[in-house]
């Protein structure tokens, strides 16, 4: 048995040496001989390809996290004459490992049971209403193609979790990833204002309202930081109170201060208001004892913000004008100037509201058809909506604002049903939750409390963002959600008693 696993061991190292020695060649290739480059990423992921076949779940992972290296690490090491699109690095190193553990589950007869859920029958219903609106509307096939997939692509990812040979011990190792990911990416944002606005290259976003400047650290936006910080910070939260150990638990604290933290430094307010109001739906559906916890790591958090050093690392003369000398970031006054923006009808997303509700209210049962307003998808191929209501996107790829474009497409009726699905799975998880709770299992109740949580997160932060439109970050999303899903029967919601289920992690 030794032997066995010394085996299993030794040909793991081959394979991550091996991947690693491929992308250093790959970035050497991009500058020296890009020719080579395509042989090179091939061969990349042709050993993705059996990576996936032997390790299916480290793989996925690592494909899945792929989409944050897109934005700005793995353009960083390419000359700026090699673009990678918007399907980035992660796309095709997802297609190829998907592939792979689709035909693996079909071969474990595993296929099946991964799809029998209730969110298919959803999803396809809305992929349906989409097309009758396309052909109704008249929108070019390329066009209506691309409109859909942007969309329902990233549910992939959840079947595809869903078909993993995982127990429910990898599954809290995969979240526990996640969440150790987002703290990774706190902690750069937060070396940024310590230490120096372009730590490692990763450059801060100037803020328009005495912000002193907007953490980015290596996704390059605050928004998506703010996005991808938000959407795992329900597991600390509720990891603080309910971790079998009070060193886990006090661990789970210093984390959710960091994070809380790193979100007030994005001032990303649209993402402040939907963690705040998201935690709390959260807080008062799975555990209202939660609340303090919350209230303290936000109260040191925003100690913090006024006491910590600000981008020592800088010589005087060389601080950009945005980064004030001296002072903390002005969190309240550079907000309510946000605000009095808002309240004045100067800001660019309440413009977008404005202009976008008239194309709803022409077009309200099923829209003007997918790909033709307020997604990615304009803006790879002009859509003649814009120019029939005077609107645009005004040099943004989107609208940002993901509810406001799935009324804009596909209308009250699609938009309904994309609501029910996401409805569904708050209902199942906590469901699930509930019966944790009446069997006494701690582990399980913070793997789903957390997940339905950051369901209500998500959701909230698309009235600002596009989170659930093209890969990032919903693919990360997905990868979290199907997993948990794993656990949480779909009728857990309606049923009456629990039963114990000896698969679930069992906590403390």
């Amino acid at each position: 048995m030794i032997g066995a696993f010394s085996q299993v061991d030794t040909r793991a190292m081959q394979v991550s040496v091996a991947a690693l020695v491929l992308l250093v060649a790959m970035a050497t290739a991009a500058w020296l001989a890009p020719p080579l480059l395509l042989v090179l990423a091939v061969a990349a992921l042709a050993l993705a390809g059996y990576a996936a076949h032997r390790w299916p779940v480290p793989t996925l992972v690592v494909a899945t996290l792929a989409v944050l290296a897109d934005p700005v690490l793995i353009p960083s090491l390419l000359p700026d004459s090699i673009q990678l699109g918007p399907i980035g690095a992660s796309e095709p190193l997802l297609a190829v490992s998907g592939l792979v553990i689709t035909v693996d589950a079909v071969r474990r007869r595993a296929f099946v049971p991964a799809i029998r859920d209730p969110l298919l029958p959803l999803l396809v219903a809305f992929t349906a209403v989409a097309v009758v609106s396309a052909i109704l509307n008249a929108t070019p096939a390329r066009v209506a193609l691309l409109g859909i997939v942007m969309t329902v692509d990233a549910f992939a990812v959840y079947f595809l979790a869903r078909m993993l040979p995982i127990g429910r011990r990898g599954i809290a190792v995969v979240i526990g990833t996640m969440v150790a990911v987002a703290a990774a990416v706190s902690v750069v944002g937060l070396l940024q204002i310590m230490l120096h606005p372009d730590l490692l290259g990763f450059g801060s976003f100037a803020g328009r309202f005495g912000e002193g400047g907007r953490i980015t650290s290596f996704l390059g936006n605050p928004n998506m930081v703010a996005a991808v910080v938000g959407f795992t910070l329900p597991f600390p939260l509720f990891g603080a109170r309910h971790l079998s150990t009070s060193r886990g638990r006090r661990l789970a604290f210093a984390v959710l201060v960091a994070f809380c933290l790193a979100l007030l430094l994005t001032f990303s307010r649209g993402a402040w208001l939907a963690v705040l109001l998201g935690a709390l739906v959260g807080i008062l559906v799975f555990d209202r004892r939660a609340l303090m916890t919350l209230v303290g790591a936000v109260a040191i958090a925003w100690m913090l913000s006024v006491v910590m050093p600000r981008h020592v690392l800088l010589a005087q003369a060389d601080i950009p004008t945005y980064f004030p000398e001296s002072g903390s970031p002005n969190i309240i006054d550079s907000t309510l100037d946000r605000l009095d923006e808002v309240y004045e009808s100067r800001d660019l997303r309440m413009r977008f509201i404005r202009e976008g509700l008239v194309i709803v209210q022409d077009n309200p049962v099923i829209g003007v058809g997918p790909g033709r307003y307020g997604g990615a998808a304009t803006s790879i191929i002009p859509s003649p909506v814009y120019e029939e209501y005077d609107t645009g996107l005004y040099g943004f790829r989107t609208v940002h604002n993901f509810w406001l474009h799935l009324l804009g497409e596909v209308g009250v009726v699609g938009t309904a049903i994309f609501l029910t699905l996401i409805a569904g799975l708050l209902l199942r998880f906590v469901g699930a939750a509930r019966d944790a709770r009446h069997v006494g299992n701690p582990g399980a109740f913070l793997l789903f409390a957390g997940t339905g949580t950051a369901i209500v997160i998500s959701t909230l932060n698309n009235a600002t963002e596009m989170i659930f439109e093209g890969n990032f970050p919903s693919f990360v999303v997905w990868l979290v959600v199907g997993l948990a899903s794993l656990l949480a029967p779909s009728a857990a919601f309606f049923r009456r008693r629990a039963v114990k289920d000896p698969n679930l992690p069992s906590g403390r």
